[in-house]
């Protein structure tokens, strides 16, 4: 062989071993891996299907908020416009400001808080109208976009928010005519704190909002407030606002501080703006959180239990599993070492019988021990090529012992085997053979006289009770069972029944008939 040849049957050799078989322990861990991912995948599963109806819950709930900031504030600012229509209808027929500022007091005495009021004349300057309750207001609204708008033509206008935190305001604005022609305007400042009423009504929760937002994207109040004016104009917060007339979205980040929140919303047709209510996201979630880490508490210590018992049980079968290999490989070895065993008794009988045949002994003597020798040898060779060293299936052996006999027979003497395939102990192989080897012997030698052709039936069969029998009948001239014997065939035969623990007996009529009855397995 070459060294490249002797190379790869190296590295295959070296490949085998290196490439460990599937265990019991291996099925034992990816069993439980599968049924902790199966786990872990149902809990995430369930976890996103939480999220999904935590989230459409709480967009429901904004939804819900939301329709009640925009009643609320439908009816503060429409309760507003209709104490102005009324302040507006008077100094058009020339009350003087004083009169209106008390109708004006009357009229807004419903509302949650007192609006302030301020008369500007057409070019937007402040009119006292001497009510020492009146708040300070602005010299001037010339330039104020609510202002501007109504001296366009606009009969109402809501402004948007103005100072800012807790001194945030906004103005509603109503138009005043005389003899058909702009006269000026009548604003009511509301503070943007009126929103605080509804948002504690709904109990949103921390980091929630309600806001009142122009169509033009312009912040008109919010709660809690706005630390300066935001216009959302051109914000993916304003564009979602304006699908529908009502509904709800997921913010990533609000525009005026970051929080991700859940908008709810609804336009209030009449007033053009639109009442939003917002949850924080974190606090939609808070339960969900709290529910998955507790649930997560629970399951870790199990999925940690369930992989640390399986490695501990595969643990276990690799170590049983290990001394399994070992004990076959110790069997394995057995085997071989009782197959060279038998071998070699085989081999060494051998030459004991090559050694025989060199000795000057009578032919017929050397010819008597041969068979013997080779019925011996015959046993230890079927014995190593069966593998089976307890026991011996003695069908095939006895049909070999009995063809090595019949070999140096006369060939006129037919031979016929009933011999069924009969297991016995592989001490009682060797006796066994010796006991047919000098029987069929006999009969080839003494039953038979030269020339005289005849037939030998040799049977072996189990004779019920664990036992078994073997016969061998002729139909040769008989002999006399109690005639003295010449040689020591009778005292083998002897022998060799004790040690297998069996009876023999002899009938000689018409030929002659031999059995032995044994314990078999």
């Amino acid at each position: 062989m070459s060294v490249t040849t002797q190379a790869g049957v190296l590295s295959h050799q070296q490949g085998k071993r290196l490439r460990r078989r599937w265990e019991a322990a291996d099925t034992v861990v990816a069993s439980s891996v599968v049924l902790v991912a199966g786990i872990v995948a149902v809990f995430v599963f369930l976890c996103f299907q939480g999220y999904d109806t935590r989230i459409e819950q709480t967009r429901s709930r904004a939804e819900r908020a939301a329709g009640v900031v925009a009643e609320g504030s439908r009816w503060v600012v429409s309760a507003t416009l209709a104490a102005l229509q009324g302040t507006a209808t008077q100094l058009a027929d020339g009350v003087a400001p004083q009169t209106v500022q008390a109708g004006f007091d009357r009229a807004a005495a419903s509302l949650p808080v007192k609006p302030s009021l301020h008369i500007y004349s057409a070019s937007g300057d402040l009119i006292p109208s001497g009510s020492a309750a009146q708040e300070p207001a602005a010299p001037t609204v010339s330039g104020a976009d609510y202002f501007e708008a109504i001296r366009s033509g606009r009969i109402v206008s809501i402004g948007y928010q103005e100072g800012a935190g807790e001194s945030a305001s906004f103005s509603v604005a109503q138009r005043v005519e005389r003899n058909g022609s702009f006269a000026g305007a009548v604003v009511a400042t509301l503070p943007a704190s009126i929103l605080s009423q509804f948002a504690l009504s709904q109990d949103l929760g921390p980091g929630s909002t309600v806001s009142v937002i122009r169509a033009d994207g312009w912040i008109i109040a919010r709660e809690p407030p706005l630390a300066k004016p935001l216009n959302l104009a051109g914000t993916a917060a304003m564009d979602s606002l304006a699908v529908g007339q009502a509904g709800s979205y997921v913010s990533p980040g609000s525009p005026a501080d970051g929080v991700a929140r859940v908008v709810g919303f609804r336009h209030v047709d009449g007033l053009g703006y639109i009442a939003v209510a917002s949850i924080s996201r974190a606090t939609a979630l808070a339960g969900l959180w709290y529910s998955i880490w507790v649930v997560s508490l629970l399951l870790a210590p199990v999925a940690l239990a369930l992989l640390i018992g399986s490695l501990l049980t595969a643990r276990v079968l690799r170590r049983a599993q290990a001394s399994s290999r070992s004990l076959a490989e110790a069997l394995d070895r057995n085997e071989q070492l009782f197959r060279e065993i038998h071998h070699r008794v085989k081999n060494n009988l051998q030459s004991v019988n090559a050694l025989l045949q060199m000795h000057a002994i009578p032919r017929e003597v050397r010819a008597e021990l041969g068979r013997r020798i080779f019925a011996m040898s015959a046993v230890h060779e079927h014995i190593y090529r069966s593998g089976d060293f307890s026991d011996v299936r003695v069908k095939d052996y006895l049909h070999t012992l009995i063809a090595k006999v019949r070999a140096g027979a006369n060939p006129d003497i037919e031979v016929v085997e009933e011999i069924e395939d009969v297991v016995v102990d592989k001490d009682a192989a060797g006796p066994l053979g010796l006991i047919l080897n000098e029987v069929l012997s006999n009969c080839f030698k003494h039953a038979f006289p030269v020339g005289r052709a005849g037939t030998v039936k040799v049977s072996l069969a189990r004779a019920g009770d664990g036992l078994v029998r073997l016969s061998v009948e002729d139909n040769g001239v008989g002999f006399d069972p109690a005639a003295p014997g010449t040689g020591i065939g009778r005292k083998l035969v002897a022998g060799f029944a004790q040690q297998l623990g069996g009876e023999v007996s002899t009938v000689s009529a018409s030929g002659s008939t031999f059995t032995l009855v044994f314990p078999g397995k």
